[in-house]
C-alpha cells in the first residue's frame, strides 16, 4: 500500500473512530433515557427486585381492587416496603396525589408524566430537581377518575456517567491518534532508518552495505533507487580502479619499450663519440641502427597516441557504404606486393552472388585487417605460410574471417590477445613482438564500428580472427 493511501486511512481511522464510539455512547444515553428497559449493564440489585416484586402486587391490586389502593393501612404498608427497598410510591387519583413516600413531599402533580404514557420511552425523568428511574402503572378507580402507580428510585448517579463518558471519549482520541501514529510512522521511519544507515556506511567508503526493501510503496522505491545508485558506485568504483591499474601498467609498458631503444641509441651514440666507429663501414652500420631505434620509436609514438585517442572516443570516423569484396581484393593485390616472403600465400574466399556491403570507414578497415594479418605473419612457423580470408552474410552483420595456418594459440593467449601490450613472445623480441597495441588498436576500431572481434585457434593447426560489420543492406 502506498504511503499516500496509508496516510489517507490513518486520517479517516483518526476521525471515524471517534464518530463511531461517540454515536454508541450517545445511542447508550438514549436508550438509557428515553428506552422501555434498563441496559444490559445495569444489573438489579436484591432491594430493587423486592421492590419490583411490591409493585408489581400493587399494579396487580389497582387492576382488580383499586379501591384497596384508597385504604390508609394497606398502601401505607406497601409505601414502607417499598422505602426499605429505596424506593418511592406515588399515586394519583385524577388531578391530586392521595399518596406520596416521605421522600417525594416536595414533589407537586405537575411534575408528574400524564396519564396515558406509561408506554413512553423514558426510564428517567427530572423530578423537582433531582433524577429519578421511573415505573409508572395508568389504571381506573371504581368511580371513573383515572389513577396512577408511580415507582421512583434515585438515579443521581447519571450525574457522575457523563464526566466519565467524556472522559472515555478523551481517552478513545488520544488511544487512536496514538496507535494509527506509531503505526504510520514506524512504516515511513524503518525505511528511512535504513536509507540513513546506508548513506553512512557509502559515506565511509562501505559500498558492500546492501539496502533492504521493505515494501511496495514509495518508500520501498525509493530503497531500490538508493540500492542501484550504490551498486552503480560501486560498479564504477571497480572501474575507475581497473581504470587506475590500466594506467599504471600502460606506464610501466610504456616506459619499458620506450627504454629500450633509447639506451640502445645512448649506447651507439657514445660509441661513435669514444671512436669505436672508427671505420666508415662501422659508422654506417651505427647511424642505420639509430636510425632504425628511432624509427621504431616513433612508431610506437604513434600506436600510443592512437590508441589513447580510441580510448578517449576522439578518433573522427568517416563511415560509408563498402563494398567488402571490392576492399579486400584491392587491400590483397597492393600486399602481395609488400610481402617480404615468397612463400607466402593468400587467398579470398567469397561466393559470387553475395552482396556483401557493409558500413564502415575504409582507412581504419584497413588498419584493422593490416594489424590482424602482420600479427599472423610474426607469428608463423611454417615453411609455407597461407591466409584465407573468408566473407560470410550473416543477418544484419558481414562477418570477415582470416584464418592462418601458424602454430595456434592455448586459452590463455586467446583470452588476452586483444589486451593492449600483450605479447604470445615473453621475450618482447622486437622481430615478433611489435608494440603490443596492435591488436588491442583492431578491436577498439571494431567496436566503434558497433560490431565485434574475436579469436579461435587450435595449437599446432592456425587460428582465426573473426570480426562483424553492419550490413548496409535493409
Amino acid at each position: 500500500m502506498s504511503i499516500r493511501k496509508r496516510l489517507i486511512l490513518s486520517h479517516i481511522a483518526m476521525v471515524a473512530m471517534p464518530v463511531i464510539f461517540f454515536i454508541l455512547t450517545a445511542a447508550v444515553l438514549l436508550f438509557l433515557f428515553f428506552g422501555e428497559s434498563q441496559p444490559f449493564w445495569w444489573t438489579s440489585s436484591g432491594g430493587e427486585e423486592k421492590a419490583s416484586q411490591e409493585f408489581n402486587h400493587l399494579k396487580k391490586t389497582a387492576s382488580l381492587n383499586p379501591h384497596k389502593l384508597l385504604e390508609r393501612t394497606f398502601i401505607n404498608e406497601a409505601g414502607e416496603t417499598l422505602s426499605n427497598q429505596g424506593a418511592a410510591l406515588l399515586i394519583r387519583k385524577g388531578g391530586s396525589i392521595v399518596y406520596r413516600s416521605s421522600k417525594l413531599e416536595k414533589v407537586s402533580v405537575d411534575e408528574l408524566p400524564a396519564f396515558g404514557l406509561e408506554n413512553e420511552n423514558r426510564p428517567i425523568h427530572r423530578i423537582h430537581g433531582r433524577l429519578f428511574s421511573l415505573q409508572s402503572y395508568d389504571f381506573y378507580f371504581s368511580d371513573g377518575s383515572a389513577g396512577t402507580l408511580l415507582l421512583l428510585r434515585d438515579a443521581s448517579f447519571i450525574k457522575k456517567f457523563f464526566p466519565i463518558l467524556f472522559g472515555s471519549l478523551v481517552m478513545m482520541l488520544i488511544i487512536t491518534n496514538g496507535v494509527l501514529s506509531y503505526f504510520v510512522s514506524k512504516s515511513i521511519l524503518t525505511p528511512v532508518s535504513s536509507l540513513r544507515k546506508g548513506a553512512e556506511e557509502i559515506r565511509q567508503g562501505n559500498l558492500d552495505y546492501q539496502i533492504e526493501k521493505f515494501r511496495n510503496d514509495e518508500l520501498g522505491e525509493l530503497c531500490e533507487a538508493f540500492e542501484a545508485m550504490r551498486q552503480q558506485l560501486k560498479q564504477s568504483t571497480e572501474v575507475q580502479l581497473q581504470y587506475e591499474e590500466n594506467r599504471k601498467e600502460l606506464i610501466a609498458n610504456i616506459t619499458h619499450d620506450l627504454k629500450t631503444p633509447i639506451t640502445s641509441i645512448k649506447g651507439y651514440v657514445e660509441g661513435i663519440r669514444d671512436g669505436v666507429a672508427s671505420s666508415p663501414e662501422k659508422m654506417d652500420r651505427y647511424t642505420q641502427t639509430i636510425f632504425t631505434k628511432a624509427d621504431e620509436m616513433d612508431r610506437l609514438i604513434d600506436e600510443l597516441f592512437l590508441y589513447s585517442k580510441l580510448d578517449l572516443k576522439r578518433v573522427p570516423f568517416q563511415f560509408e557504404t563498402i563494398d567488402l569484396r571490392s576492399f579486400f581484393q584491392d587491400y590483397l593485390e597492393d600486399l602481395q606486393l609488400e610481402l617480404p616472403q615468397q612463400n607466402t600465400r593468400i587467398y579470398f574466399d567469397d561466393n559470387p552472388s553475395e552482396d556483401y556491403s557493409a558500413v564502415a570507414d575504409r582507412d581504419n578497415l584497413k588498419r584493422v585487417v593490416n594489424n590482424i594479418i602482420q600479427n599472423s605473419l610474426k607469428y608463423m612457423d611454417k615453411d609455407e605460410k597461407h591466409i584465407e580470408i573468408k566473407l560470410e552474410h550473416k543477418k544484419e552483420f558481414v562477418l570477415t574471417a582470416i584464418q592462418d595456418n601458424g602454430k595456434g594459440m592455448d586459452g590463455n593467449t586467446i583470452r588476452q590477445l586483444f589486451e593492449r601490450f600483450y605479447r604470445g613472445d615473453p621475450s618482447r623480441n622486437k622481430d615478433t613482438g611489435g608494440s603490443g597495441l596492435g591488436m588491442a588498436i583492431a578491436k577498439r576500431i571494431i567496436e566503434e564500428h558497433g560490431g565485434d572481434i574475436w579469436a579461435e585457434s587450435e595449437l599446432g593447426k592456425g587460428t582465426t580472427i573473426f570480426f562483424t560489420l553492419k550490413s548496409s543492406r535493409k
